[in-house]
């Protein structure tokens, strides 16, 4: 590979963490006066003489790396990989450390300059002949997700899968998604269960049922322990005024069969506020055993009670319940229930009706059209040739013992028929006529060795969905490969282009359109492409990139993974809970809609807030409990995502806040400078709630540790920062205790019998490891706001890592900076951000 001569000015390289920020060196030099072409040899090796074999040689090797052995070879992974720590560690000035003798600045920077050639060179050369990702297959949720959609129906299939692992913060990256036995197996019993599922059990059993609220009270005995407590019976309604126990709700009977169905009821709120409440929808098993599973949320009007109608999926002998998600407390109220004046609500009846479904269902046709249905038992009895038994179409449960199945007349014209269709939408793409005969071959082997109908297709449909074409992303460089193994082109085909960016931003198969694009052999047109992003981020199926890109990069998927101390936090509940996640992802697709600055995730005059929220965060004037847009008053210490609720959850125990938990995830999820991890002889900080110590007092001793200073320098400022906000989001000056102080008890809403008192004042503030003093998050959000390009290449990054599978390689990383220049004179729009992604190099390649 031709060398161009180029000068770099020394001052000119930047580095954050290992990204080398090509944006901010002068250009390329084309002409320069004839000189020697530099070689390790005079560019490399006399600075490792020289400056760096004192700690990396063969007897000190301090951090485990050794330079005086290490091979001038910058296409071998594992010698790249230190070559390129090396580099990075001398642009940020790391290496040699700061203490010691620093070389002569012509040989650090031709040092430099050659590393980032070499490395830059080798890492381009694999991408053209090798690809960035070797293989990629996709993950359990991109697997269901997929598989509903072939099918038609929402079966869960994700837990049934081996977890995938985490790797550069995604579950999508090619290096940690491996495959066993263990995965084929489960992914033929997921399978199974979606066919399955897509079959109708039985004909259509009509089922309506409306009972009043005291029937309702009437038909769950252990009503007797809650009425008169936090329920009561107004003529035949029911009032509740605080959320139902299990084992007495308010609910429908469970239904005979899984469909969706309609929900009517007359309900109203009461109370002498005259305001909305919100309740949640929810279902629950008919046994008992199992907890309610909140669905939706919903807002009562106040009032006298009014119709609401809506539909909802139910299981099979699930129920549908309505309940309170209170923020109050009827145990705080001493006297008769008669007399509580406060908020709750008041059903007059309940009634629900269905299955609603079309039969058979649209999900049975995508995998059996045109075939009948007949009960398992006359299947049977056709197949031996015997007399045919008598089946009730009205026999309810008795049809999961004799399920319904398809039966065709001309098995193996009609399976032929059927799998030539599914094929090429499970495989994303046109399929060969000998892969089509492949496949129906195999049906037609099964029914000649006398298996039914749907025994035949199941065994068909299941070496589908496990089969390699539909369980890889087909941007795989063997396709199409020289003899040598390299790759013909590098360049993404346009079904593998609909594919890669159906799974980035849908997380799913491509739709029709964008398949019938891809078939025209236009979708790489700039003008196409962009029109088919812009239609993929305005459809609802974008909400998928909201959880799943966006869920891992801030952590949402934690949410559930600590429960607050209910003596130190009694004023969490379930409310907060399910509006915590949902204020992060609309203010997220707020900032995407829009194309707003991508700096607003570090800092905003707004937020996406309902009344929940807005109470916890101190808000006035807002109410109900729909999210919407609302400027922050001033001196309210919000705005942008390190400050809301969900990530201040995420970031904390439970009990405790920790200034390194918080500080790690703010160096790697919004810096993108994650911290080295600590060495395994160092024991974990466990704060003293007693208030004996400081935490401060505490990480100063870690501090004066030499294998702990220089992470906690950088770890421990955001840490801080954040330190004014407790587990659940509220905003404190004072520590809460468990043990009685004389600072008294703090004022809670719940009153459980339990207190909490107030404790040590916080200690917030700091600086930063370069010497910027701040008082708390307000002022460090300002600190992070002065590298508006460091917070763009983090997210640009991130981006480029969860669309491509990915993790960012050498050569990629003057594409980030190509990136950040574009968005840079339009604010750094995070639409735009996402639509430079799209037309990159590193996405248009594989």
């Amino acid at each position: 590979m031709k060398r161009i001569p180029f000068l770099i000015a020394s001052s000119g390289l930047f580095l954050a963490t290992g990204v080398f920020s090509w944006g901010a060196v002068p250009a390329i030099q084309t002409a320069a006066p004839a000189v020697a072409a530099p070689n390790f040899q005079s560019s490399v090796k006399p600075l490792v003489e020289g400056h760096c074999l004192d700690c990396h040689d063969e007897t000190t090797h301090k951090a485990g790396l050794r330079l005086d052995n290490l091979p001038a070879d910058f296409r071998t992974e594992k010698s790249a990989a230190t070559w390129t720590h090396v580099f990075d560690k001398l642009i940020a000035g790391e290496m040699p450390p700061k203490k010691e003798k620093r070389p002569p600045q012509p040989l650090l920077t031709g040092a430099e300059q050659f590393l980032y050639l070499q490395l830059r060179a080798a890492s381009l050369d694999h991408q053209v002949k090798q690809g960035r990702v070797a293989v990629r297959r996709l993950n359990a949720t991109e697997f269901e997700n997929t598989v509903r959609d072939l099918v038609g129906t929402p079966v869960a299939l994700k837990d049934m899968l081996p977890e995938d692992n985490t790797t550069a913060g995604f579950d999508n990256v090619s290096a940690g998604l491996d495959l066993s036995a263990t995965h084929f197996l489960r992914y033929q019993e997921a399978a199974t269960k979606a066919v399955l599922s897509a079959i109708p059990v039985s004909p259509p059993i009509p089922f309506s049922e409306q009972h009043s609220g005291r029937e309702i009270s009437e038909k769950g005995s252990n009503f007797k322990q809650t009425l008169t407590k936090s329920c009561k019976l107004d003529g035949d309604a029911l009032v509740i005024y605080s959320t139902l126990p299990r084992y007495g709700l308010c609910a429908t009977p469970s239904v005979p069969t899984a469909g969706r169905y309609k929900i009517t009821m007359s309900a109203g709120a009461v109370g002498a506020e005259g305001k909305p409440i919100p309740v949640g929808y929810m279902t629950v098993e008919s046994s008992g055993r199992e907890s309610p599973v909140l669905k939706e949320v919903h807002e009562i009007p106040a009032g006298p009670p009014k119709v609401i109608e809506f539909e909802i999926d139910l299981a099979r002998r699930q129920q549908f319940v309505v309940n309170l998600l209170t923020t109050w407390d009827i145990r705080r109220f001493k006297k008769p229930i008669e007399e509580y004046t406060g908020p709750g609500l008041r059903v007059d009846w309940l009634k629900i009706e269905g299955p609603l479904d079309a039969f058979p269902p649209a999900s049975y046709n995508q995998l059996f059209a045109g075939v009948p249905l007949k009960a398992h038992s006359v299947v049977k009895a056709e197949m031996a040739h015997t007399r045919l038994p008598n089946v009730d179409n009205r026999r309810a449960d008795s049809w999961y013992a004799d399920p319904l199945e398809p039966d065709s007349e001309h098995p193996k014209e009609d399976a032929e028929r059927l799998i030539r269709s599914f094929l090429p939408r499970a495989f994303r793409r046109p399929v060969s006529a000998d892969v089509q005969k492949h496949y129906a071959d195999k049906v037609h082997a099964k029914l000649d060795d006398k298996a039914s109908f749907l025994d035949a297709m199941l065994y068909g449909y299941k070496l589908i969905l496990s089969s390699p074409d539909f369980l890889f992303l087909t941007d795989d460089p063997l396709s199409g490969a020289t003899a040598q193994g390299d790759l013909t082109t590098p360049r993404l085909d346009d079904y593998q282009l609909a594919e890669r960016l159906s799974y980035f931003l849908w997380s799913t198969m491509p739709d029709d359109e964008l398949l019938a694009v891809a078939r025209t052999g236009q979708l790489h047109q700039p003008t196409v492409l962009y029109a088919q992003v812009e239609r993929m981020l305005n459809s609802p199926r974008a909400h998928a990139f909201t959880k799943n890109f966006a869920g891992q990069w801030l952590d949402l998927r934690k949410i559930d993974f600590t429960i607050p101390d209910p003596v130190l936090y009694s004023d969490f509940d379930q409310l907060l809970l399910w509006s915590m996640p949902r204020e992060t992802e609309s203010f997220f697709e707020e900032v995407l809609r829009k194309n707003l600055s991508l700096l607003s995730f570090v800092d905003s005059n707004w937020a996406m807030l309902n009344e929940r929220l807005a109470l916890l965060y101190g808000v006035p004037g807002v109410q109900g409990n729909d999210f919407r847009k609302v400027t922050l008053p001033p001196g309210s210490h919000r705005g942008g995502v390190m400050t809301q609720a969900s990530i201040l959850k995420v970031t904390a125990d439970g009990t405790r806040t920790s200034p390194v938990l918080r500080g790690k995830w703010v160096l790697d999820r919004i810096l993108g400078q994650p911290p080295t991890p600590p060495p395994p002889d160092i024991p974990a900080i466990e704060p003293d709630i007693r208030g004996a110590t400081t935490i401060r007092e505490q990480l100063d001793k870690h501090r004066h540790t030499p294998a702990c200073a220089t992470c906690h320098t950088h770890i421990d400022p955001p840490g801080f920062a954040l330190e004014n906000f407790d587990p659940i989001g509220n905003w404190r000056t004072s520590y809460r205790v468990t043990e009685r102080t004389k600072a008294g008890v703090v004022e809670l809403p719940r009153n459980t019998g339990r207190q909490a008192y107030y404790g040590p004042a916080v200690e917030q503030g700091g600086q930063t490891a370069e010497g910027k003093p701040f008082k708390d998050i307000d002022d460090y959000k300002k600190i992070l706001l002065e590298n508006k390009d460091q917070l763009a290449r983090s997210l640009t990054q991130k981006l480029l890592i969860y669309a491509t599978g990915a993790d960012i390689q050498f050569a990629d990383r003057e594409v980030v900076e190509q990136i950040i220049t574009r968005i840079r004179p339009r604010n750094y729009g995070f639409r735009d951000l996402v639509h430079e992604i799209v037309v990159s190099r590193i996405f248009l390649d594989k």
